[in-house]
């Protein structure tokens, strides 16, 4: 006679004790002291009824926004003094005069400041509305195409 041997099937049931294992990821950053601007919108120049004033702020002109992005508030913005047109008539500069201001609005609220003033901005994001004109001293401004550049400046 033969014997057989019979095994029974032996089940294991994994209840999630001791087989589960968990670990964490970690993520770190480090952002850095830094300002920025970005020049959004170009300004326009009006002229002014006597022909002596080329500005933002007259009839037809526009100021120019800029954004600027401070990570602290160690930093101040600036516009650097203008001293000439970038393009204009052979005239264009003489006997003229330059200024610029800003307005500040976000992080940083300031109205009517000379371009020059340091302005301490705050932490965040402030958008400068910046106006710029040109005066005559003496005489009027010539016919013919005007362009001037106001660098905006972001500066510990």
């Amino acid at each position: 006679m033969k014997r057989v041997l019979g095994f029974a099937p032996v089940l294991l049931i994994a209840t999630g004790t001791g087989f589960a294992q968990t670990d964490d990821v970690i993520f770190n950053a480090t952002v850095s002291d830094s300002c920025t601007v970005v020049a959004d919108t170009n300004g326009t120049l009006g002229l002014n009824g006597t022909g002596t004033v080329l500005a933002s702020t007259e009839s037809g002109g526009s100021a120019g926004q800029a954004t600027v992005t401070a990570t602290n508030t160690t930093f101040n913005v600036t516009i650097d003094n203008i001293t000439a047109f970038t393009t204009g008539p052979a005239d264009a500069d003489t006997n003229t005069n330059f200024a610029t201001t800003y307005n500040a609005s976000g992080a940083t609220t300031a109205s009517g400041v000379a371009g020059a003033t340091p302005t301490n901005l705050g932490s965040g994001i402030t958008t400068l509305a910046v106006n710029a004109s040109a005066t005559k001293t003496s005489g009027i401004f010539s016919a013919g195409s005007y362009s001037l550049t106001a660098t905006v400046r972001c500066a510990p």
